[in-house]
């Protein structure tokens, strides 16, 4: 009897197999989330991106002052005055940075940096003797003093930092 009931039994059911769609709620968090760090990874880099080509003025500026300790010192102070002007063009154009002498033109860098940064008092990139030889000492065809000269060009590397990027 036992191998009769046996016999009657019908075949088990497979059961479906298990579906791959719709994901459980983990693997959409985790969607999410992997596509918010593509999207964030995205801006940041186009962001930097921007900055850098910006700033590229400002970079070339500062690999050209380094080369001057290679020149003869009467040749330092005109290539560095035209260095500096060249990346003040750059920052704020031909007819803001173009037509000023450089006692206006630090004055006016030292205001539009306090301007952007939101800071309220800090000292001018460049010190009076340093003012001094860009203003006065720069054509009359004398080298100024390797001390005064070095100052100049470690304040000049200060000040292309403080040049706003370039707007585009």
């Amino acid at each position: 009897m036992d191998n009769d009931a046996l016999a009657m039994l019908k075949p088990l059911i497979e059961p479906a197999p298990i579906s791959w769609w719709p994901p459980a709620p983990g693997w959409w968090v985790l969607a999410c989330l992997l596509l918010l760090i593509i999207i964030g990874t995205f801006i940041f880099l186009w962001r930097r991106w921007r900055y850098l080509r910006r700033t590229a003025y400002q970079r070339e500026a500062s690999q050209l002052i380094d080369l001057l300790p290679s020149l003869p010192a009467t040749q330092q102070l005109p290539l560095l005055a035209e260095i500096l002007r060249r990346a003040a063009i750059c920052a704020w154009g031909r007819e803001n940075a173009g037509t000023k002498n450089w006692q206006h033109l630090i004055q006016f860098s030292h205001e539009d940096y306090l301007r952007r940064s939101g800071k309220k008092n800090t000292s001018f990139a460049f010190d009076n003797a340093s003012q001094e030889l860009l203003s006065h000492h720069l054509y009359n065809g004398t080298a100024p003093t390797d001390e005064a000269l070095k100052t100049l060009i470690a304040q000049a590397k200060i000040w292309l930092k403080t040049l706003p990027p370039v707007e585009q």
